[in-house]
């Protein structure tokens, strides 16, 4: 394999927060290059209920707790669904034409540590029917070799195979190096790739740059693998790749289309109510 050549490095930005719930936001903004099939990733803690069931429609919207969080972190939906998802969960929201959600720590107090990741779908998507792929903590599929532990979110990681499969054949890994491990992971030169550092610092790619906490780096397509090693220290980052769609975006709001047409199409669903109701949860 031949490793990919580093194409940008950039960090996430910081967002006015507070005790209940803070965030970093990476973004096109931020890296200053295009993250298609990704919208963005926001790196979050939260303490208590601040967002009030909301509508999203057009992409899907990933939520996964970091192992290290302190408690339950629950899911609701418009679709019925009412998930209690335990540290190391993923909440994968296929949102399609329109669904309603509400997430919170199911005990105030408690800090709950993810990202929420935003991922752009297929035109032929985003008017398909929304749909909620779960994994709670205990059951995501980990690999390890060599001083490297990965939890295989969505796609491949040596031999494991995550219990997911998403739209647009998305990789997602949650990955923690020991001391001067190495990682390396194949993926092919027509698909974007990012990789996000969570804690400790990182030696990326041939050129051995270096990225600590809330840096990201994106990769050139000149290789058919992304190669990393941790410094003295352990460090953990996420790798996140997919295929660009290089298709139009026509965003409002909560709602990222592809044309004018589904756009209007969509605020009409929402004020309607065709993407159903859901009522303000209640937190311990």
């Amino acid at each position: 394999m031949s490793h990919r050549s580093i194409a940008g490095i950039g960090s996430a930005k910081k967002r006015p927060g507070s005790y209940e719930f803070s965030a970093a936001n990476t973004s096109a903004a931020s890296m200053g290059r295009d993250l298609d099939p990704l919208i963005g990733i926001d790196h979050f803690t939260m303490r208590a209920p601040v967002f009030a069931p909301h509508p999203h429609a057009g992409f899907s919207a990933v939520t996964y707790l970091f192992e290290d969080s302190e408690g339950e972190f629950v899911n609701r939906d418009s679709l019925g669904h009412h998930l209690t998802a335990r540290p190391g969960a993923v909440i994968w929201t296929v949102t399609g034409n329109g669904v309603l959600h509400d997430e919170f720590p199911r005990e105030r107090g408690k800090r709950s540590h993810g990202l929420q990741v935003f991922v752009n779908l297929a035109a032929a998507e985003k008017m398909r029917p929304p749909q909620v792929l779960f994994v709670d903590g205990p059951d995501v599929p980990v690999f390890e070799d060599r001083g490297v532990r990965t939890r295989v979110v969505a796609g491949v990681a040596g031999d494991t195979h995550a219990k997911i499969e998403p739209p647009g054949a998305i990789t997602f890994l949650d990955v923690k190096l020991d001391s001067e491990a190495v990682f390396v992971q194949a993926v092919p030169p027509d698909q974007s790739v990012l990789v996000y550092v969570i804690d400790g610092r990182v030696l990326v790619g041939d050129e051995g740059r270096e990225l600590g906490a809330f840096d990201a780096a994106t990769f050139a397509a000149d290789g058919d693998a992304v190669f990393l090693r941790a410094t003295v220290d352990a460090a953990q980052f996420v790798l996140i790749a997919g295929r660009p769609l290089r298709e139009p975006v026509v965003s409002y709001g909560p709602f990222i289309m592809s044309s004018e047409e589904q756009l209007v199409s969509t605020i009409e669903r929402y004020q309607t109510g065709d993407m159903g109701r859901l009522e303000p949860g209640n937190v311990n």
